[in-house]
């Protein structure tokens, strides 16, 4: 068992493994640290980031050295003359299953959260094994971690298919920091939600090797529209230490934009679990007789309501943007509307992605997690929805809180525009998109001018909430027109 990825380099020496059998074992730790014997805690280390908001988790793969490789050895657990990397245990055998999940329990005792879970086919154990072993290996870290949290941990593994999509995250592997790596990652994203593996997200920047600026930049763009964004640091390729002021802001602005769309992601992520349908999804998916789509991969709905379309070629500072049925609302400026069923120039400078949001959409996002936001000390968790509606397509999205799931709904109809959800658990504010607002009442009660903000020009009204919500938008449009 492995317990290391730093920096893109692999921590190869066989007593990397002693990690997991106790506190008293962690001397290639101490060694990596320059030999500071005695500092060194580990539940501490672990205690402590969990006090400042952060969970740990650990780089884990089904190889054995030193005192395990003896102990599964002395049982006959061991693939007979798989050496090369480090012979791995025969868990099909019950009595080995349950010794390796206690050994990955010493680390939960810790403290430990959740898992990356690698390797599996590098000669460690039987090509006839490896699909099993995908599935068995990524069950018993399952469980090794439910015997602690329940079902409140995280698993991101490499390699797994069929039963094990319950117990796991998926990322895309070892791709290379090319744009040829970065096109291969938008269409495997796809791939992954076709066969039922919705939580997806790719090594940002690719892992073998050092991205450039430009490749960097568009792939932070595409990691914000996917559920996991991974950024993997190390020499030459760490934001902040090896690349200039530019994308630092640009990787600002991702991982912000990333953040805030946390309400939306995770309901999109239940809609999964509850219905099978991917949250990273070919546009066939929703558009299943358009015979455009059937070879198109570089564009993908994110959830039903937002498409998004990755740049992927060098050099470029817009792309062609295949716009399917219906009307579109363009992300970045929302203002400017696009009939669908035609192809449009979308312009793409490097610090954007071109981003479309559908008729009818409803987007919640926000604030809601503070994770290790020690920066403001009033930190209060806040919602903002935000609705496009539409005069022919009513809008309607399951948020999901976390534990359970609320509809918001929303419709523009002669007269004006309605919005109406139940108390979502978190308070804060309704973004309209619309025009020629003339007056607003929530909840049965007219509101001043003072009570709600309608910016004409942005053609965007906000208005407060606090629980149960019923809005009515007065002589308002929609901005798709009638």
């Amino acid at each position: 068992m492995k317990a290391s990825r730093a920096g893109g380099n692999e921590r190869s020496s066989p007593s990397a493994t002693q990690a997991g059998v106790g506190v008293d074992r962690y001397q290639w730790v101490r060694a990596a640290l320059g030999g500071l014997d005695g500092v060194l805690d580990p539940a501490k280390m672990v205690s402590d980031l969990k006090d400042r908001g952060m969970y740990l988790m650990i780089w884990i793969a089904n190889r054995n050295w030193n005192h395990l490789t003896e102990v599964a050895s002395s049982k006959g657990w061991l693939f007979a003359g798989m050496t090369t990397a480090g012979p791995a245990v025969d868990i099909r055998i019950p009595a080995a299953y349950d010794w390796f999940k206690e050994e990955l329990e010493k680390y939960v005792k810790l403290g430990i959260r959740g898992y990356k879970l690698d390797r599996g086919e590098e000669g460690e154990m039987p090509v006839t094994f490896q699909n099993l072993h995908a599935i068995l290996f990524t069950k018993l870290a399952a469980e090794s971690l439910e015997s602690a949290y329940g079902k409140d941990y995280i698993i991101l593994t490499r390699n797994v298919n069929d039963t094990g999509r319950k117990y796991t995250a998926v990322w895309n592997g070892d791709t290379r920091p090319t744009f040829l790596g970065l096109a291969v990652s938008v269409k495997t994203a796809q791939r992954a939600g076709a066969i039922d593996f919705p939580a997806w997200g790719s090594d940002t920047g690719g892992y073998l090797g050092k991205p450039d600026k430009e490749l960097f930049a568009r792939w932070l763009e595409f990691s914000t529209y996917s559920p996991i964004m991974e950024v993997l640091n190390g020499p030459g390729r760490t934001i902040w230490n090896d690349f200039d002021d530019d994308l630092i802001q640009i990787a600002r602005r991702q991982v912000v934009t990333h953040h805030d769309l946390i309400p939306y992601t995770r309901s999109c992520l239940y809609q999964a679990e509850q219905t099978g349908m991917p949250v990273m999804r070919s546009l066939m998916f929703a558009y299943p007789k358009d015979a455009k789509l059937t070879q198109m991969w570089d564009e993908y709905l994110y959830g039903g309501e937002i498409l998004v379309a990755p740049v992927v070629t060098a050099g470029a500072t817009s792309r062609q943007v295949y716009l399917p049925a219906g009307r579109w609302l363009d992300y970045n400026n929302q203002t400017t509307a696009y009939s669908g069923g035609a192809e449009i120039t979308a312009n793409a400078p490097l610090a954007s992605i071109p981003v479309f949001v559908r008729e009818g959409a409803i987007i919640p996002r926000g604030d809601i997690l503070e994770a290790n936001n020690n920066w403001e000390p009033n930190w209060k968790p806040s919602l903002r929805v935000e609705v496009f509606p539409s005069a022919r397509v009513p809008g309607r999205f399951e948020y999901f809180t976390g534990k359970q799931a609320f509809t918001i709904t929303a419709e523009a109809r002669r007269g004006g525009i309605a919005v109406d959800f139940p108390d979502l658990g978190t308070n804060g504010q309704v973004e309209i998109h619309c025009v020629s607002v003339q007056g607003v009442t929530r909840n049965g009660t007219r509101l001043t001018d003072g009570d709600y903000h309608f910016d004409a020009a942005a053609k965007t009204l906000t208005v407060a909430f606090q629980g149960a919500t019923r809005l009515t938008i007065e002589g308002a449009r929609s901005v798709f027109g009638e």
